[in-house]
């Protein structure tokens, strides 16, 4: 024969074979359950059959036939445990299947315990950082300060926040993060530099205080004699002048007259074409009334001649 005779040869036989199990079954299932031992030769068709399927085509359906009547007689009595090992095979298969399958289920899921949570290739974590805040720096003008000159008056200090982010990484790389709190460890504080513009005279008056005090606007009026052409010989008239006036008191207020202020005004209010502040900044007043002894006296020592002459001046 061929192959495409042994081939058909082998399919009827499996056909018949399963043909005959089925009438086996139901011979048995009308005898009663259980196995019986047969009383001499087994009556089947077999042997025809298989003689023309050749000798390979024999063993094959031996094979077969056997396995077949196995998995029959173990559907119908489980407590057989000889049942077919072909059965048994294939329920391992299906076990192992579910195994790994649950397996597979358990890993997509992810572990949500230490901070850390996957899914597949992506991964959650968080992080910590400390951000730098570098200050800034300005600059700002004063005359108080000799032109040209420089003085920190504030200095910077870089700040330092600490960030907490949720980090989203795919394939250990990192693809979004997000901000989950942010809290100021060092406060940031910006740079102030003072460039200087001025003269002796303004650095001489920033330094000799507020005027509030005597020591202070005498010392305001002795840097400002310069300024109205006058040296440091005149001090000693004005010093005296003023002492009588007002003893350089900003807040001194005559009763008598109501003059006001260190070189007292009559009325204060005069002194306002130097500045509106005039009733509270030494200073202004002492410029007032610099120039006031300018335009009547010509110097401090000639208003302080009149008056010891007059009493007032």
């Amino acid at each position: 024969m061929g192959r495409h005779s042994d081939s058909s040869s082998l399919n009827t036989t499996l056909t018949e074979l399963g043909a005959l199990a089925a009438r086996s079954l139901t011979a048995d299932r009308k005898a009663g359950h259980g196995r019986r031992r047969a009383e001499g030769p087994a009556r089947t068709s077999v042997g025809p059959v298989v003689a023309r399927a050749g000798g390979v085509a024999t063993a094959l359906s031996i094979a077969v036939s056997g396995s077949a009547w196995a998995a029959v007689n173990a559907h119908e009595d489980a407590a057989d445990e000889s049942a077919s090992p072909a059965l048994a095979a294939l329920g391992s298969t299906v076990d192992d299947d579910a195994t790994t399958q649950g397996h597979a289920a358990r890993a997509s899921s992810g572990d949500a315990g230490g901070g850390i949570a996957t899914t597949g290739a992506e991964t959650f974590s968080t992080l910590t950082e400390d951000v730098a805040d570098p200050h800034a720096s300005s600059e700002k003008e004063s005359s108080s300060l000799a032109a040209g000159d420089k003085k920190v008056e504030t200095a910077g200090v870089d700040g330092v926040t600490r960030v907490t982010y949720r980090v989203v990484s795919v394939d250990g790389q990192e693809v979004s993060r997000e901000v989950l709190s942010s809290v100021a460890v060092t406060k940031r504080v910006d740079e102030v530099v003072v460039v200087g513009k001025g003269t002796p005279q303004d650095v001489a008056i920033a330094q000799a205080g507020d005027g509030k005090t005597k020591a202070s606007a005498q010392a305001i009026g002795k840097a400002l004699l310069s300024s109205y052409g006058w040296g440091e010989d005149q001090f000693s008239c004005l010093d005296r002048l003023w002492t009588r006036e007002s003893q350089w008191d900003y807040q001194a207020v005559n009763p008598s007259s109501g003059a006001y202020g260190i070189p007292q005004s009559l009325p204060g209010e005069k002194m306002g074409s130097v500045s509106s502040d005039w009733a509270s900044n030494p200073a202004t007043q002492i410029k007032w009334g610099l120039g006031y002894i300018q335009g009547r006296y010509g110097s401090p020592c000639a208003a302080w001649a009149h008056s010891e002459a007059t009493n007032w001046y």
